[in-house]
Order: structure tokens, then sequence, then C-alpha cells
């Protein structure tokens, strides 16, 4: 909800009277932040000899501590600190008809605090989906779970998305469409996720759902300009770095009425992406943190035993003794708190829910809590990942076989026996579900290359269908693997023609994308009426395009026809033309060997089968990388024996003429190649044109 002006003098009023009597963090309890600074205004010094990696600590006038300087640090598209890294995507739009520029980059922090790109592990400027830039870089970590959120464009930027990250397989779950604006997001050490919007009132926003609940107004406008906040885990309060009225502050925000105190400004004007706490504050005389910590949790079971060992030492290093609290968090819930002789070893006995848990161990005494030891990991049974080469093929008889290759691993290193994942098939005609799922079933060996056949001979028309395919591991089971198109029905009779100007016929040829870089052909809808094949700037293509069944005899001369053409000759595409049964490829035979076409190219292939039965005829387009689109108008098939109908007899009555196309649909003032039916005086005639 917006603030109206009554709310907003209100808010002025309370600031001049000193209304914002939030609960402040006393002076040793200060944190000191760590952050990534992206702009300053110091007029004797350029912005790139000054973005990079910065501490501090709140003070009337803040000053900022150098950690590094990079010119590219700029975590615009959502930046986390989290174990011994800095994980940021850097988003830039050159403009003027360039293409976007989006990159993940990866450093890491030696144990002298030194940052460093060299290990081999760490990215550096690899590319990214332009979908995981974060919205004003608001992406954050969940220091209860671990898992990371962001927020990001929806509506063609007309609204805001929640969703789940995995920045390390560059993947994005989306959550919810959200209703405010966001300037930035945090979450606390108890998973609890919070906003701040553009009129500076706080949300707390359902991590599930996206729900959005209203805590309070801070009192504070933000400007429209990056900024971040994190929370202290030592007082769950809320710490924002944002600039109102032209002045770069520092807020201290009590979350349980959104009441916000100036904890500090900074001299000029900067602004931050990635706050985050660079190290937990805590007493020197409280105990130094657990060791040896370890979990487990067998066989996919929820049951499982934690061990540590207590610390024998504070954290300036005076020696321990006596019994010591400890305690226990999985994801942010307390499940054990006990006490243990210091040096001592524990173990517990847990049981957790399933998922990717975070435990927090830490040791306390009368001085204060002591220092963290995390360990995360996934408990039960773990989330298979999604099954491979899914391949679909039909028969003339509507008998449908589906393979793919057995899954042998998981995501996320919980429990998996790939000797026991089971698999759920569904089909799907014409868009729709097909009937209850087809099976899952056991599978005894991880080696196999599963298989499961479906009876669609009930299904007479020419219908586009494919199959969707997933592993179950237990409780958990994988994203869904769609197989490639095939048409049901009976088989295509020769002769036949198919221009792709209606999605009915469009729809039912296959496309496999064997490199799988997602650029393959793609029907252009009935206003253009074409194939294309989209060319990827980086890998070359393969990929093929296969017509449905075409029925043929054997010892019958046949020709496989179509119409090709690059976008320019300056861009000449390669390609390749076969027929075979079934949809393996690597069996088909060659009907013209690799030709590389520079202009509109009409291809007439003659074959002859030298069995009966019902084939496919194929494009293999090979084209190097960085080429334009490879456009295919019509393609067909016609017996060689097959005559056209040059006159009609005289004697006919002088009716129209009606023309059709081999499929039945009516021709009206067309000029073009191919094979059509002719109805005049009552009579019907097959002619080739």
């Amino acid at each position: 909800m917006k603030r109206n002006k009554t709310s907003i003098m209100m808010a002025l009023a309370a600031l001049l009277m000193g209304g914002h009597a939030a609960a402040q963090s006393s002076d040793a309890q200060l944190p000191e932040f760590i952050a990534n600074l992206v702009y300053e205004t110091d007029i004797n010094n350029s912005l790139d000899n000054l973005r990079g990696i910065y501490k501090f600590k709140p003070a009337q006038t803040i000053q900022l501590d150098t950690v590094y300087v990079s010119t590219m640090m700029n975590a615009n598209g959502g930046g986390v600190f989290r174990n011994d890294l800095f994980q940021f995507i850097n988003y830039y739009d050159p403009g003027s008809y360039m293409p976007v520029q989006c990159a993940i980059y990866e450093c890491y922090f030696a144990a002298d605090g030194t940052v460093h790109w060299d290990r081999d592990d760490l990215r550096y400027g690899v590319e990214v989906p332009e979908e995981l830039a974060a919205v004003n870089g608001m992406l954050i970590e969940d220091p209860a779970s671990g898992e990371l959120y962001g927020i990001y464009e929806a509506n063609y930027g007309y609204s805001s998305m929640l969703a789940r990250v995995d920045i390390d397989n560059l993947t994005r779950e989306d959550i919810g469409e959200l209703e405010q604006y966001y300037m930035c997001i945090a979450c606390d050490y108890q998973g609890n996720l919070y906003g701040i919007d553009d009129y500076g009132v706080l949300y707390q926003i359902d991590k599930q759902t996206g729900e959005e609940t209203e805590v309070g107004d801070t009192g504070v406008w933000p400007d429209n300009v990056d900024q971040s906040m994190c929370f202290d885990p030592a007082t769950g309060h809320l710490w924002w770095a944002t600039t109102t009225d032209g002045e770069a502050v520092l807020y201290e925000v009590d979350v349980e009425n959104a009441q916000a105190t100036q904890r500090g400004t900074f001299p000029w004007q900067e602004r931050f992406f990635a706050l985050s706490i660079a190290k937990k504050s805590a007493a020197l005389a409280a105990p130094s943190a657990v060791t040896d910590l370890s979990a487990v949790f067998a066989e996919g079971s929820n049951a499982g035993t934690v061990t540590f060992t207590m610390p024998s030492t504070s954290i300036d290093g005076q020696p321990l003794t006596g019994d010591l609290n400890y305690y226990v968090y999985a994801n942010g819930e307390k499940i054990v708190e006990k006490t243990a002789a210091a040096g001592s070893d524990v173990t517990e006995q847990v049981t957790v829910p399933s998922g990717n848990t975070r435990f927090r161990v830490y040791a306390a005494n009368e001085a204060g809590q002591g220092e963290d030891a995390t360990l995360t990991l996934w408990i039960g049974y773990d989330v298979p990942a999604a099954p491979q080469s899914v391949l679909f093929d039909i028969d003339a008889e509507g008998k449908a076989t589906v393979t793919w290759d057995a899954v042998t691993a998981s995501l996320n290193g919980g429990y998996f026996d790939a000797d026991n994942v089971t698999y759920e098939v569904v089909c799907y005609v014409d868009g729709e579900e097909h009937d209850a799922p087809v099976a899952r079933r056991v599978m005894g060996s991880a080696s196999a290359t599963t298989r499961v056949q479906y009876d669609l001979s009930s299904i007479a028309e020419r219908k586009p269908c494919h199959f969707g395919v997933k592993a179950i591991n237990g409780d958990q089971a994988s994203a869904e693997t769609l197989s490639n198109n095939a048409a049901t029905g009976a088989p295509l009779e020769v002769p036949f023609r198919e221009d792709f100007d209606a999605q009915q016929g469009a729809s039912l040829y296959t496309v496999l994308d064997i490199n799988r870089d997602g650029y393959t052909w793609q029907w252009t809808g009935e206003q253009f009426g074409t194939y294309v094949y989209k060319y990827n700037a980086d890998e070359d293509a393969d990929d093929w395009f296969i017509t449905p069944l075409v029925q043929l005899q054997a010892g019958v001369s046949y020709t496989f026809f179509f119409d090709a053409r690059p976008m320019g000759r300056e861009y000449p595409e390669v390609l390749r033309a076969f027929y075979g049964q079934g949809m393996k490829t690597d069996a088909y035979l060659p009907l013209c060997e690799e030709t590389v076409i520079d202009t509109d190219t009409e291809f007439s292939l003659p074959f002859t089968p030298e069995t009966s039965g019902a084939y496919r005829m194929a494009i293999h387009v090979t084209s190097p990388s960085n080429r334009l689109n490879l456009v295919l108008d019509y393609i067909g098939v016609v017996g060689n024996d097959v005559v056209g109908i040059e006159t009609i007899d005289a004697t006919e009555q002088p009716t129209s003429c009606e023309v059709y196309t081999i499929d039945g649909r009516r021709v009206i003032g067309a000029d073009r190649h191919g094979v059509f039916i002719v109805r005049k005086g009552g009579k019907a005639f097959k002619v080739l044109k």
C-alpha cells in the first residue's frame, strides 16, 4: 500500500520531533560491513578506480576501507558474499542495437583476506542468460537454508517476480509475482524475507508464495538508485544503505515496527550492492567455534546424528573450563539446546525435514554467544537429475516407443540409489495430457537405456504428440524432460506437399536438437508459413527436420523435394538430406551429400526404397556457427510415375474448375508447384504441376 500525503506529513513531523526512537545497537555491538561499491562522487577519483569491494563500520561520517578494486566489479545483476566467495552477475546493455552482455564472475578471499580470481573452479566472465540478472542487484542468501532468492522483471518490465535461484547451476525457479516495487531485499537468520519498496515501506515476503505483508513505514523515502540491505545476526536488526534526497545514508531498521534510525552518512554519496556482515560480532571472552562439525543421515532417512567438539578456548584464545551451553539450529529452527564440558565430543540424535538443510551450531557462556560453525547438506532422498536423450517414435500401427538414458546422478549430494530410480512417463496429444501416466517403472540397472511403449492406435487423426519423462527418487521428482514431437494417425500417402501455411500441418513435423544448444528449427506461424533454423553464434548447427511417416512401396521411384534458402548470400548454409525408418537418424540413407547454399535452392532428390513401409524424410542442417537463419519454404514427396493432366476432354460440361491441395484444402488463385486435385464437370483429376 503506497503512502498518501497525510502519512507522508506525519512521517516528516515524526522525524523533526525525534519520533523515531527505534532500539539501537550499542557501540560494542556495531557490525562491520562488506559490500560492493558501484558509485560515488569523489571528484578526485574516477569511478573505474573506485568500484570494488569495501569494508566499513557505522559512524557519523562513514569511512571505507578498500579490500579490492576492479573496473568490472558491478553486481547490478545480483551478488552474494558466501563462504569464501563473492559471486556476482554483471549486466550491461550498450544500446544502439548492440547485444546485451550478461556474465557471472567469482572471486575468493584467501586466509589473509586478499581477493583472488585464479581458482580453477571459479567462473570469470562466463555468459549467462539475461533472465538471471536480478532487478537492481536484488539477489540475497537466506542464512537459514543457504538458498538464494532474487527479484526479476516480469511482464516486459511492468511487474516483478520473486524467484529462487541456483547460481551454481545458473537456474531460476519463479515463485510468485509481486505487487510492490522493491528497492532492496534481505533475509534474517530465521529465514524470513523482507523488502523495502520505493516509498520506504517495509514488507515481509513469503518465500513460498510471494505474498506480501506490510510491516510499517520506515519514514525514509528512498531515491530510485542502487541500494542494499542485510540483517545483523547479533541483534536481529536490519541495516539499510540507501540514498534519500541525494544524501547517502546508513539506517538501522527495527523489523518489529519498521522504525528506521540513521546510523551514519557516506560522504561521497556512495552506493552499494550485496551489503553483508563482514564478520559476526562476538565478545572476546565468548567461546570460539565448535570444531569437527559433521552430520550423518543414512539411506534417505530424516533421522540422523550431528557430531562436533566443544570449544576449549575463548575467541581471544584463553582456555575454557566447565560446562558450556550449546545450540543446534536447522534452517533457522532451534532443535537442540543443552550443555557439555569445554573440549568434549558431542553427538546428538536429530530428526529434520527433507531438503537442503543448513545446520548452525554455537556454544555460549556468561560472556555471550560464541562463533558459529555451519554445515549444509541435503537430508532425505535427493532430487534426481532430469532424464536425458528422451526420444519418441511412432510406427504406422500407432505403437509409440519412448526411450531415454537412465538417470545416474542427483542434484544436491543427498541419498540417491540409481538402481532404484523409477520413472513417470506422460503422453501429450495436441498439447493436452492423454490419459493417465503411462508407467512408473523400476529400473534394475543404472546403466541401461530405459524404454516404454504405448498404444496410440485409437487416435485416427494426425495430431502432434510428445512425451514427458520424470525421474523419481523416493519422494523426490526431477524436472520433466520433454521428447521430440511426432504425428499420430496413418502415414501420409504419396504424393504430398506441405507449405507450412497452417498450424495443423506444420505441427506434425519433428525437430531434433542434437547438440541441445536451444537453437533449432522453429515454425514462423501462418503469417510467414515457413520453418526456420535459428543460428547459434557459438556452436555449429546439428539439427534435424523430419517429416511424419510417409507410406512408400518397394521398387517405386520417388522424388523428395523441398525449397531452402539462407537469409543472405554472405551467410551460406550447409545441409544434407536423408530418408529412413524410425527416429534413429544414424541409420538413415543419404539422398544428397553435404551441400552449401547461398541462394534460394529447389532440391529434387530421386530415390527408390528396397522394401515397402513407412519412412521419414529428413533435412539435416550442419551450418557453421554465427551464420544467419536457414529458411524452409515447402517440402514433399512425389512418385516419379505420376503424370500431369495437361488437357480435359472437350466433351465435358463447361463448368467451373475447383482446385484442392492433396490434403483437401481448397486453392484459390494459387500459382505454385505441387500435386493438386482438380474437380471439373463432376470429375476429379490428380494433377502434378
